[in-house]
């Protein structure tokens, strides 16, 4: 691993340049107030965000582009009902074997406990069909996206999901190093060799 001073500040920004160092480029999503910061530090990274009309949609989509691509792509969804409504789609990313990263709004941990409805564990939700889940901190930022997309790109490859408050994405990150390697592009090496095998040859990007 070899780690790049960046100018970024923001938690959000850390989040958005790690996926951009390791080759994603493509969002799908629908956003909601819990990631619209995430959202514009993904702009900033040069990953474009392309908005569906309904979250399996747009998980469907990711896996998508992501089988074209040979890199990992990402889902972005909103908390609650918004990941919920992901399901069917990241179940499929599962199946398929397609390493999509699956970053979700939750609410301010000092807030949780006073919401009454649109709060459900991600965690739990998901725990059958992803390979992990993880909260993302401001102080581990970079590794947790990091370790996210090492194990997504681990065969057998699938989805991971990360939980991102509002207020964590927009702190001033703590740390302003990017955790960048190399194991990311062999895998997707292995990736389009696989898929060229089974007669899957688009290519993208």
């Amino acid at each position: 691993m070899t780690n790049t001073t960046t100018n970024v500040s923001r938690v959000a920004d850390i989040v958005a340049k790690t996926l951009h160092a390791h080759g994603v480029r493509h969002a799908f999503g629908v956003p909601g107030g819990e990631v619209v910061t995430l959202i514009d530090g993904l702009e900033k990274a040069e990953i474009s965000f392309n908005l569906a009309r309904h979250e399996t949609s747009a998980a469907i989509m990711a896996a998508g582009a992501s089988a074209i691509s040979g890199r990992p792509e990402l889902l972005v969804t909103t908390v609650g009902p918004g990941l919920a409504n992901a399901v069917n789609g990241i179940a499929d990313a599962l199946q398929e074997r397609v390493p999509l990263i699956v970053v979700s709004g939750i609410v301010d941990r000092g807030t949780r406990a006073r919401y009454t409805h649109q709060v459900i564990d991600h965690t739990q939700l998901l725990r059958p069909i992803v390979k992990a889940s993880f909260e993302i901190e401001p102080e581990s930022a970079a590794s947790t996206i990091a370790r996210a997309l090492t194990i997504a790109t681990t065969e057998p490859m699938g989805p991971v999901h990360l939980d991102l408050s509002p207020m964590v994405a927009a702190l001033a990150s703590p740390n302003s190093k990017i955790i960048t390697t190399d194991s990311i592009w062999h895998v997707r090496l292995g990736y389009r060799s696989r898929r060229a095998a089974l007669g899957q040859t688009n290519s993208c990007c």
